[in-house]
C-alpha cells in the first residue's frame, strides 16, 4: 500500500475512534514499533551519559498512556484536556512512520527532536497538562523515529495496524502477532540492546505483553506508574531492579515528610513540636535550630510515620539545603508579615520549587498581634504550587492550631505520592532494621553510621541480592546515605541529621569567624563539644563530603574554602572586555537565582582561578578565571543574572566550558531554568555608547532556530541584517547546549543528529539499489550501495572533521550530481523506476541536511520528472 494511501486511510479510520480509542491506538501503535528502537542491538543514538533516562522516558510515556486509559480510579484528570485531535494526529504519525520507510528522512528527523524536546519537559517536571501531552510525544515521536528507520523488514505491519483499528473500533483487542513472527531477528537484536543496558527486565515486560495479545496486567502497570521519583530518575536499569525486588514481596512505604522553611525567628520549631502534640512548650530564645532538627509525626490512624525537618533560618545556612529539600515532601513556609517583606515569602516559595518540583507548599503566617498580613495569593497561585494559606497565631489560637493539624494530616493521608507508594518487602526490614540502629534508646546505644560490612550482613539477612543497588536506592529515598565516591571511609550514615548537623557546625564556626576557610585540624575545635557524635576518625569524612556537595574547595594550602562566605563586595579593578576581541553570554533568571548557584561554579573551576600577587581574584558573587594559554574571563552574578565574559585566542572553546558547566547547575534545579542569552556583535564602525546603551542580547533559541531557517536577525537600532551562522561558529551552538529558559522559547527546527541521518540515508540508498537490481540495472545499483556502505563505515564519527575526512558526504554529492544530470544513465534509470522519484529526493534532503552540518554546498533536488 503507497505511503499516501495509507496514512489516508489511516485518518479516515482514526475518525471513526472515541479520545479514548484513539489514545488506545496511539500507545499500541508505539508499542509496535517499540522492538525497532533497538534493531541494531545498541541504543547508541541517545548520548550514553543520558541514555539510561531516555530509555525509560520511552517505557514511563508507554505505561502512563496505558494507565491514562485503563479506568483506573488513579487517572492524572488533566490527561484529558490532550484532544482526540491530537492524539489520533500522533498515533497517525507512528503508524505512517512503522508503515511507510520511505518517510525516513522526513520523519526521523522531527521525530528525534520532538522526543528529546518532549522528554526535557518529562525532566522538568512540566505542569500536569503539559507533562500528560509530552509523555505521549515521548512515546510516539521516539517510536515513529525508530520505525522509520528501521522498518524494512517488517512490510506487513500496515495490514496489522488497520486491523489495530478495527479491533480497538469493535472492543475486541486481541492480537495473534507474536514478536517472533513479526520482527525476527529485530526482536533478538532489541533485547540484546536492553540487556546491554541491564535491562532484560522489560525485554521479558513486553514480550509478555506481545504474548498476551496486548493485555496488560493492571495490578503491575499500576506498580510501575508508582516506582518512587527518586527510583525513577536514576533510569531504566534502577527502575527494572526495584520492579524484580517489589515483584518477590511489597510493603507500603508508610514514611512521609514535611520540611518546614522560613526566616530565624519565624516560627518553625514551634509548628513542628505543635504538630506532634499541639500542647507542646514553646521553645525558649535559646533553642534556635542551629542546622537541621528532625522530629517523628506518628498518625496512628492510617499508620503513617512522618518526618518532620525543621531547618535553620540563617541565611548562611541555606545553600546546605540542597541535599535534603526534594520532592515528595509537604512544605510549610513560616511566614511573619509584621516583620518580613513578602520577597521574603517569594524566596522561600522559589527555594523550594528549585529542589521540591511539583511538591505542594503550605504558607502558615504566623500572626504575633492584631497586625493585618496581605498575601496576594492568586498572583502567588500562578507561579508556585501552593497547596493553601493558613493565618493565626502558633502559641494562642488553639482551635485554629487543630484545624491546621487535621488538614495536614489529611493532606498526607489522600495524597497519592505516598498513599500508592509500595517498597520491596525486604527493603522494608533492611530500611527496619537500619532504623533501629539509631532509634532512641539507652545512653550509648544508638548509632548515627555503620560500616559497609555490618550493612552486608543486614541485607543477606533479609535475601537481598544486589546490595549496591540497595545502597543506592535506600540513598535516593532518604533511609540512609551511602557516597559512592567515598567508600574509603566506609561509613554509611543512617541519620541524615549526624550529616547536616555536622555541617551546619562547620559553616557557623567559620561565619562567627569572620572568615571563609578552615583546616582539617580546625574541625578538632569545630566539634570540641561534640567529640563524641564526631570523633576524630570521622573528620575526614565532613572534610570531602563539604567538597562532594560543592559546598567548598581544597586550596593548594590543603584549606577548605567556602565560596559563599567570601566576602560580598567585589575587587576594585577587574579585567576589561571590549566588544569585538571577546564573547560574552548570561543566563537571566525571572525568579531569585539558588544561593548557591555561583558558589558551585567556583568550586568546579578552583583550579582556574586567577592569582594576583599574593591574592586570588574570588568573591562571593563573582571570579576571574584563565586557562593557562591566554585565555581569561569573568564569571560574576549581578540582579538575577550570571555573566560570563571570554577574551583570548581559544575564547571559544574556553566559554563553551563554562557554559556546559552553568547548564549543568541549573539543570540540577526542578524550577525553570533561566534564559540563556549571547551578546551579538554589530557590523562597521560603531559608536561606543551605542554598544554600551543598546546592546544586543539574543536569546539562544533565537539564535539556533534563526540559524536553522537561514534567517538573519535585523537590529532597528543599526539599521543592518546580521547572519547567525557566524553567532552560532563562534560560540560553538548546537542543538544539545540550548537550554531554552523562559516563557515561550523553544527549538521550533529539528535538531540535526548525523547518525539518525546517516542511517536514514542508508536505508534510503540500499532501498533505490534494490529496485534498480530489481530491475536488471546491477551497474548503478552497485554504485549507491557502495554509497551505502561508506556511510556505514562513519556511522559512529562524532564530529564533523571526522565525517570529512572519510569522504562519505562526497561521494554521496556525485550520485546525487549524476541524478540532477538529464544525460546522465543514472538519471534516465531512475526516472523510469516505480517510487524512485521520491527515494532519489529524500536522498537529497538528507544530504544537504549532512552538508549544511558540514559546511559544505547544498545540491537541488533530483529533478526525474
Amino acid at each position: 500500500m503507497k505511503r499516501e494511501r495509507f496514512k489516508e486511510k489511516v485518518g479516515q479510520e482514526l475518525k471513526k475512534l472515541n479520545r479514548e480509542q484513539a489514545m488506545r491506538f496511539a500507545w499500541r501503535c508505539a508499542v509496535r514499533a517499540l522492538p525497532l528502537v533497538g534493531s541494531k542491538g545498541s541504543f547508541s543514538f541517545w548520548n550514553k551519559k543520558e541514555r539510561q533516562k531516555y530509555i525509560y522516558s520511552v517505557f514511563y510515556a508507554l505505561d502512563f498512556n496505558a494507565f491514562s486509559t485503563s479506568g483506573s480510579t488513579y487517572i492524572f484528570a488533566s490527561l484529558f484536556d490532550y484532544t482526540s485531535a491530537a492524539a489520533a494526529a500522533t498515533a497517525a504519525t507512528v503508524a505512517s512512520a512503522a508503515a511507510a520507510a520511505e518517510a525516513a528522512n522526513a520523519i526521523s528527523f522531527a521525530a528525534t527532536s520532538a522526543a528529546y524536546a518532549a522528554n526535557a519537559t518529562i525532566a522538568a517536571k512540566a505542569t500536569k497538562a503539559t507533562k500528560a501531552s509530552a509523555t505521549i510525544a515521548a512515546t510516539t515521536a521516539t517510536a515513529a523515529y525508530a520505525a522509520a528507520a528501521y522498518t524494512r523488514n517488517t512490510k506487513n505491519l500496515e495490514s496489522i495496524i488497520l486491523r489495530d483499528i478495527e479491533a480497538i473500533k469493535s472492543n475486541e483487542e486481541e492480537n495473534q502477532h507474536g514478536p517472533t513472527d513479526l520482527y525476527g531477528e529485530n526482536w533478538d537484536s532489541f533485547e540484546k540492546a536492553l540487556e546491554a543496558e541491564n535491562c532484560v527486565y522489560w525485554g521479558k515486560l513486553y514480550k509478555g505483553i506481545f504474548d498476551s495479545g496486548f493485555v496488560l496486567d493492571q495490578k503491575a502497570l499500576e506498580r510501575r506508574i508508582n516506582v518512587p521519583n527518586e527510583i525513577r530518575e536514576q533510569g531504566a536499569a534502577a527502575v527494572a531492579n526495584y520492579l524484580e525486588e517489589l515483584e518477590k514481596g511489597a510493603t507500603r512505604l508508610n514514611e512521609a515528610r514535611i520540611l518546614i522553611l522560613g526566616n530565624k525567628g519565624a516560627g518553625k520549631t514551634s509548628i513542628a513540636r505543635k504538630l506532634i502534640d499541639p500542647d507542646a512548650d514553646m521553645p525558649t530564645d535559646k533553642e534556635s535550630t542551629a542546622g537541621v532538627d528532625t522530629m517523628l509525626w506518628k498518625l496512628e490512624h492510617e499508620n503513617i510515620n512522618v518526618r518532620i525537618w525543621d531547618f535553620a533560618g540563617h541565611t548562611v545556612t541555606h545553600a546546605v539545603h540542597q541535599f535534603f529539600l526534594s520532592e515528595r515532601c509537604l512544605y510549610i513556609i513560616v511566614y511573619d508579615g509584621r516583620t518580613e517583606e513578602r520577597n521574603r515569602l517569594e524566596y522561600w516559595l522559589n527555594h523550594m520549587k528549585n529542589y521540591g518540583g511539583d511538591s505542594k507548599a503550605i504558607i502558615l503566617v504566623n500572626r504575633r498581634d492584631q497586625h493585618s498580613v496581605e498575601i496576594p495569593i492568586n498572583f502567588l497561585k500562578e507561579q508556585y504550587p501552593i497547596a493553601g494559606v493558613y493565618t493565626f497565631s502558633i502559641e494562642d489560637d488553639k482551635t485554629e492550631l487543630e484545624g491546621f493539624r487535621n488538614d495536614v494530616a489529611d493532606y498526607i493521608n489522600n495524597n497519592p505520592s505516598w498513599e500508592n507508594q509500595e517498597i520491596p518487602t525486604n527493603y522494608y526490614h533492611v530500611k527496619d532494621e537500619l532504623e533501629n540502629f539509631f532509634a532512641k534508646g539507652e545512653e550509648g546505644k544508638s548509632r548515627e553510621h555503620i560500616t559497609r560490612d555490618e550493612f552486608n550482613k543486614i541485607a543477606v539477612k533479609y535475601g537481598v541480592e544486589n546490595k549496591e543497588e540497595l545502597l543506592k536506592d535506600l540513598h535516593f529515598l532518604g533511609v540512609s546515605l551511602w557516597y559512592k565516591d567515598m567508600e574509603e571511609f566506609d561509613t554509611l550514615v543512617l541519620n541524615p541529621e549526624w550529616i547536616s548537623q555536622g555541617v551546619y557546625k562547620i559553616i557557623n564556626w567559620v561565619n562567627e569567624d569572620k572568615e571563609h576557610s578552615l583546616t582539617l585540624h580546625d574541625f578538632e575545635t569545630v566539634f570540641k563539644e561534640d567529640k563524641k557524635r564526631y570523633p576524630k576518625e570521622q573528620h575526614k569524612f565532613l572534610f570531602k563530603l563539604m567538597k562532594h556537595y560543592e559546598l567548598a574547595y581544597e586550596a593548594e594550602s590543603g584549606e577548605l574554602i567556602i565560596p559563599h562566605l567570601l566576602e560580598e563586595d567585589r575587587p576594585d579593578e577587574l579585567p576589561d572586555f571590549p566588544v569585538g576581541e571577546s564573547l560574552m553570554l548570561r543566563y537571566r533568571a525571572e525568579q531569585p537565582l539558588p544561593p548557591n548557584t555561583i558558589s558551585r561554579f567556583i568550586v568546579r573551576h578552583n583550579q582556574e582561578i586567577k592569582k594576583e600577587d599574593k591574592d586570588y581574584v574570588v568573591w562571593r558573587l563573582g571570579v576571574v578565571l584563565e586557562d593557562g594559554k591566554g585565555s581569561i574571563a569573568l564569571v560574576r552574578e549581578e540582579d538575577r543574572i550570571i555573566s560570563v565574559s571570554v577574551k583570548g585566542k581559544d575564547k571559544t572553546n574556553y566559554i563553551s566550558k563554562f557554559r556546559e558547566t552553568l547548564n549543568d547547575v541549573f539543570n540540577s534545579y526542578k524550577s525553570e531554568k533561566p534564559e540563556l542569552q549571547y551578546r551579538i556583535e554589530r557590523f562597521g564602525e560603531m559608536p561606543g555608547e551605542l554598544e554600551a546603551e543598546e546592546p544586543i542580547w539574543l536569546a539562544d533559541s533565537k539564535v539556533f532556530n534563526l540559524c536553522q531557517r537561514e534567517k538573519p536577525y535585523y537590529d532597528d537600532i543599526a539599521d543592518q541584517n546580521i547572519p547567525m551562522a557566524g553567532v552560532i561558529n563562534i560560540y560553538n551552538i548546537k542543538a544539545e547546549n540550548v537550554i531554552s529558559g523562559g516563557a515561550g522559547n523553544m527549538l521550533i527546527q529539528p535538531t540535526f543528529y548525523f547518525r539518525d541521518c546517516n542511517i536514514s540515508l542508508q536505508g534510503n540508498l540500499n532501498e533505490l539499489a534494490q529496485l534498480l537490481t530489481n530491475g536488471g540495472k546491477e551497474e548503478e545499483a552497485e554504485e549507491l550501495a557502495n554509497a551505502a556502505s561508506a556511510l556505514e563505515r562513519v556511522e559512529k564519527s562524532e564530529s564533523r572533521e571526522e565525517v570529512k575526512k572519510k569522504g562519505a558526504a562526497n561521494s554521496l554529492k556525485r550520485i546525487l550530481d549524476a541524478l540532477n544530470n538529464k544525460e546522465s544513465k543514472l538519471h534516465k534509470t531512475v526516472k523510469g523506476i516505480k517510487n524512485g522519484i521520491g527515494i532519489a529526493q529524500d536522498i537529497a534532503k538528507g544530504y544537504n541536511d549532512t552538508a549544511q552540518w558540514l559546511g559544505l554546498p547544498q545540491v537541488p533536488k533530483p529533478f526525474l520528472r
